[in-house]
C-alpha cells in the first residue's frame, strides 16, 4: 500500500506540474513521509524520494511478486528467528514437556546445523525469497529435531477431562472414516490427512486471538500479550499446510469436505471459547500431543521403508526458506520440524490452560 500511495502522489505531482517531467522537488515536499518506502537511502546517506521511473518500477515487481526491490527489507528482520540469534543458554525453548517458558532460540554448536547454515540461504535471500512477512517462529537445531518425544500431560478435572475425551473421539472417527487405520500408510494416505488436518489446525489459534481482540477493544484493556503467540501459532499452521500442498493439490471432495468441517469447527470452538478458554487450549494441547504421535509415525514410516522415497525427496522451497532448511533439504527434514513445531503448541497451549485469561502470556514473540 505504502508504493501505491506514493506512486498515487508522484503522479498527482506530474498532472499538476503541468509538463510530462517529474518534478522531484514538489514530490519530495509533498510525500516526504512516504519516500523511506520507496527507496530510504541514497549512495549519499541521506533520504531521498525515488523517481518516478523507480516507483512505477517497483510497483512492476512488486505485482509480479518481485520483494528485492522493496526498500529497507533490513527494517523487517526482526519478524523472523534466525539460527544464528543468539540468547543466554538458559533460554533454549524445551519441547520435551512442561517446563517454565524462558527464551526463544538458542545458539548451537552442532557440526550438522552449523553445515546447514552455510547450505542455507543468506539473510538478505530469505527476506526476499522466504517472505519476510511471516511471523516470527522457532528455528530448530538439528539435537532439538531429533529429540521431540511423545508425551502426555494427564488431564484433571473435569474440563480437561471434556477436552480430552473430545480429542480421542475425533481422532478416532477421522482415522476410520479417512480409511487411515486399515491397510497400508502410503504416501497418498499421508498427505491426504495432513492436508485436512493443517486446515483444522490452523483454526483455534486465529480463532483465540480473533475473540481475545475483540475483548480488549470491548473492555479497553490490555491483553495480556497472548495475542501475538495465538496468531504465530495460527500462522505456522498454514505454513504446514503451504508445504504440503506442494505434494499434493486437494481434489474438489476434500475441498467440499474441508469447507464443511471448517464452518462447523470454526463455529463451535468460537463459542467454547467464549465459554471456556482453558476448555479451548486444553483441548488444542491434546490435539497437538496427538499431532507429535502422527508426525513420528510418518518418521518412522519413511525410515522403515513405507515411506522410503521421503528420504531422498528434495524439501519443497516455501519449506527451505521458512525453516531456513539447507538446500539439500529432504521431506525428512520437513517433517522433523513439523513434528518440533507441533510439539511447541503442545507446550504452550497446555501452558495457556494453565493460566487464568488475566495472566500475562509468559512466551516472548517468536518462542
Amino acid at each position: 500500500m505504502g508504493l501505491i500511495k506514493t506512486y498515487t502522489i508522484a503522479k498527482l505531482v506530474v498532472q499538476r506540474s503541468g509538463t510530462g517531467i517529474f518534478n522531484r522537488a514538489a514530490a519530495t515536499n509533498i510525500a516526504s513521509n512516504h519516500c523511506h518506502l520507496v527507496r530510504p537511502f541514497h549512495e549519499d546517506g541521506v533520504k531521498h524520494c525515488a523517481t518516478k521511473a523507480e516507483v512505477e518500477e517497483s510497483v512492476k515487481q512488486y505485482k509480479k511478486g518481485n520483494f528485492s526491490l522493496i526498500a529497507d527489507g533490513s527494517a523487517v528482520k526482526h519478524f523472523r528467528s534466525d539460527k544464528t540469534t543468539k540468547t543466554p543458554e538458559s533460554s533454549a525453548p524445551s519441547i520435551q514437556g512442561l517446563q517454565d517458558p524462558q527464551g526463544i532460540v538458542q545458539e548451537t554448536q552442532d557440526p550438522q546445523t552449523t553445515q546447514n547454515r552455510q547450505d542455507s540461504p543468506n539473510s538478505s535471500e530469505l527476506d526476499t525469497v522466504g517472505g519476510a512477512y511471516t511471523l516470527p517462529h522457532p528455528i530448530w537445531s538439528t539435537d532439538e529435531l531429533e529429540k521431540v518425544e511423545i508425551t502426555h500431560n494427564p488431564p484433571k478435572g473435569i474440563v480437561e477431562h471434556l477436552a480430552y475425551w473430545n480429542v480421542q473421539t475425533l481422532r478416532r472417527s477421522f482415522d476410520f472414516f479417512s480409511g487411515f487405520s486399515s491397510g497400508k500408510r502410503t504416501e497418498k494416505k499421508w498427505l491426504t490427512r495432513f492436508v485436512f488436518l493443517e486446515t483444522v489446525a490452523g483454526v483455534p489459534g486465529m480463532v483465540a486471538a480473533m475473540t481475545r481482540h475483540l475483548k480488549s477493544l470491548r473492555r479497553m484493556s490490555r491483553d495480556h500479550g497472548w495475542i501475538h503467540t495465538l496468531l504465530e501459532e495460527a500462522e505456522n499452521e498454514r505454513m504446514h499446510l503451504m508445504t504440503v500442498i506442494q505434494l499434493k493439490d486437494a481434489g474438489i471432495l476434500m475441498r467440499l469436505a474441508i469447507m464443511g468441517s471448517q464452518g462447523v469447527f470454526v463455529t463451535l470452538f468460537s463459542l467454547c471459547y467464549l465459554v471456556s478458554p482453558r476448555f479451548c487450549h486444553k483441548f488444542v494441547g491434546y490435539l497437538e500431543e496427538e499431532a507429535v504421535k502422527t508426525y513420528t509415525g510418518c518418521i518412522m514410516d519413511i525410515d522403515s521403508g513405507n515411506l522410503v522415497s521421503w528420504k531422498t525427496k528434495p524439501a519443497p522451497e516455501i519449506a527451505i526458506n521458512y525453516w531456513n532448511l539447507a538446500r539439500n533439504a529432504t521431506m525428512r527434514d520437513v517433517i522433523l520440524n513439523i513434528r518440533a513445531d507441533e510439539a511447541h503448541h503442545r507446550l504452550v497451549n497446555h501452558t495457556l490452560g494453565e493460566l487464568d485469561t488475566d495472566d500475562t502470556n509468559p512466551y516472548p514473540p517468536g518462542y
